[in-house]
């Protein structure tokens, strides 16, 4: 296997700190609005669905094949495939929120602009036209890496140039992002921590249980017009 870091930490990663980043506009509302907004997420990802975001290592494999180490790439290659088997299977054992699908990085521009058709992988990780997905709404999940970030509460209309200027935090099993690929705030549980590859099954089920707790508490919410921007 590839090798990864393994956190088992608690959830302990606090909410932006508002002061940290006071001039940026995008925490203009965040104090008035980012539990509004949590809500209406979880409210929206009920009724839409999770695309989980696939990693191709194509650069790393790329820079060895140009070098000469064949083998090297070829056992990248292979890890890669089956580490996103390992990814796929824990889904779909133990995630049923909504419904999920999974795409490889390297669609991930047709992702954030709504193209999607002909993205979504199969179980053999090879593109299948006939798995679509029609929901208005999605979030991203991936393996990866969870950061104090910068942004507050930033509208569809800025998304797109919005640059996530936080430090590092952790590497975790799971962060969910937005459209834009932009980290989600809490209360949204918005990751889960650990990174053992052998482990992710159980990962995936707590993040399934957290997301259905967090529905359970706002099922009956109502999202106002006024955070509809940060909506999406």
């Amino acid at each position: 296997m590839l090798h990864v870091s393994g956190f088992c930490q608690e959830d302990d990663t606090r909410p932006p700190k508002v002061n940290n980043f006071k001039e940026d506009s995008s925490f203009a509302a965040f104090n008035q609005y980012h539990v509004s907004v949590a809500k209406a997420q979880i409210v929206s990802l009920k009724k839409g669905a999770l695309l989980v975001r696939l990693k191709t290592n194509a650069n790393t494999i790329h820079r060895l094949k140009a070098a000469g180490n064949i083998d090297l790439a070829t056992q990248v290659e292979r890890e890669t495939y089956l580490n996103n088997k390992t990814i796929m299977r824990a889904y779909r054992n133990e995630f049923n929120f909504c419904p999920v699908y999974f795409f490889l990085s390297d669609v991930s521009d047709s992702v954030k602009h709504r193209h999607l058709e002909n993205i979504f992988v199969d179980s053999n990780l090879v593109v299948d036209p006939a798995i679509n997905c029609k929901a208005t709404f999605y979030l991203i999940a991936e393996q990866g890496t969870i950061c104090e970030s910068s942004l507050g509460l930033v509208s569809e209309a800025q998304a797109a140039t919005a640059i996530e200027r936080g430090a590092a935090s952790k590497e975790v099993s799971i962060v969910v992002k937005n459209r834009y690929f932009k980290q989600l705030h809490k209360p949204f549980p918005y990751y889960q921590a650990g990174y053992s590859l052998k482990k992710y099954g159980d990962y995936v089920k707590r993040f399934n249980m957290l997301l259905t707790d967090f529905y359970t508490k706002n099922s009956s919410y109502v999202i106002p017009p006024e955070i509809m921007k940060y909506v999406y």
